[in-house]
């Protein structure tokens, strides 16, 4: 609810950066809730770019052309840094990111996961199972973020697969700012957030790392 969600009370929730996620339909829509949400008080928004085209006419490039429109038009609308978080499924993933960087994307995150459709057999009817990432999931993430190392100005977040604190430190390694936990949360409660950081400062001491 945005208008009981204030910007005072959204700076009093937390001590540390907020970040808040849209996904939109329409091209004005995703104006509207940007400029709705930035007036909260976070300190961020992440665009959460995907497309599941329904049509064989659709080309690559109007998808493209039409997210880098929607990136330049909240940015142009808002003055708070603005992220990107994109789906794997690109001809060219780094040229779309290349391309998001010159219309002002502040960070890219890597990737999102979509909730993809099956159909259960005996009610013979879809349905949408709420399936958690694995450890394998984040080596897609790994390779993206390792290409991006050096080639981008914009900081770079890796998410999927990140379930342990060595997960965090191959990310790490690879290039990443930051990272993204989700599956891990909810398959082993929040306290897990310590747990990482934890195994993070041990194999730094290990290391020398400051």
């Amino acid at each position: 609810d945005l208008p009981y969600f204030t910007k005072r009370r959204s700076s009093d929730l937390v001590s540390i950066p907020l970040i808040a996620s849209i996904n939109a339909i329409n091209h004005e829509t995703w104006i509207e809730y940007a400029k709705s949400i930035e007036n909260t008080g976070v300190d961020g928004l992440e665009l959460n770019f995907y497309a599941v085209p329904e049509k064989s006419d659709t080309g690559f490039e109007e998808i493209e052309k039409k997210q880098v429109k929607i990136l330049k038009d909240v940015k142009a609308a808002v003055k708070i840094p603005v992220s990107v978080k994109l789906s794997p499924f690109y001809s060219n993933p780094l040229k779309l990111i290349a391309d998001l960087e010159n219309a002002g994307a502040d960070a890219f995150i890597l990737f999102n996961r979509l909730f993809q459709p099956d159909i259960d057999i005996n009610s013979e009817s879809h349905y949408f199972p709420y399936s958690l990432s694995n450890r394998e999931d984040s080596r897609l993430s790994l390779r993206f973020v390792g290409l991006l190392y050096g080639n981008s100005k914009a900081s770079v977040c890796a998410n999927t697969g990140i379930i342990s604190g060595g997960d965090v430190i191959k990310m790490i390694l690879a290039g990443a700012d930051a990272v993204q936990i989700v599956s891990t949360l909810y398959l082993n409660q929040i306290d897990i957030i310590k747990t990482l950081l934890a195994e993070l400062d041990k194999w730094m001491d290990l290391k020398g790392h400051d």
